[in-house]
């Protein structure tokens, strides 16, 4: 009978205990959010990722889509998109590499760097017009996120966000 007295307050230590674990590295990490923004990172000439093809043109446009490691339904729906309207309608800029569509992890530590220098609010499709592997213009394609439920709109702004990117020369 006395064990069983304390069975329920050695399970109330054990909640408590966990708790306040738990509740500690919250805490922890909303700190340590918090102070992101504080860091001093020079972001006035963000590292390129290095391209793995040796033929690819000295300018190219590369349509990255950022994401995080764990993905909702959402973030897969935009990716899947993108990319499938990319490929659809730029299949001659992609064959000769003009035009390349590359899915980024930013919580991996070499992509980290993304995040400040392209200023991304969250996953993001984002183009990038680079020359001889440097950055040379940019443009955040923010309305996704709005649109990826109106597949006719949303294919329209990434096919005209494209178009403009590879038209004009800068």
């Amino acid at each position: 009978m006395k064990t069983f007295g304390l069975l329920p307050t050695k399970a109330r230590l054990y909640l408590r205990e966990n708790f306040m674990k738990r509740s500690l590295l919250f805490i922890g990490l909303l700190l340590f959010v918090a102070t992101l923004p504080t860091v001093a990172v020079d972001t006035s000439k963000p590292a390129a990722p290095v391209t793995t093809t040796t033929n690819a043109p000295s300018q190219q446009i590369i349509a990255y889509y950022f994401h995080g490691t764990v993905h909702c339904e959402t973030c897969l729906k935009i990716e899947q998109q993108a990319k499938a309207i990319i490929e659809r309608q730029f299949k001659p800029e992609l064959d000769a590499q003009r035009l390349v569509f590359k899915p980024l992890n930013y919580d991996l530590p070499e992509n980290a760097h993304f995040l400040l220098a392209y200023k991304l609010p969250c996953p993001s499709l984002v183009l990038v017009r680079q020359n001889a592997g440097k950055d040379e213009q940019r443009t955040l394609l923010g309305d996704i996120w709005q649109l990826v439920e109106d597949p006719v709109k949303f294919n329209a702004y990434i096919e005209t966000g494209v178009n403009k990117f590879l038209r004009d020369p800068k």
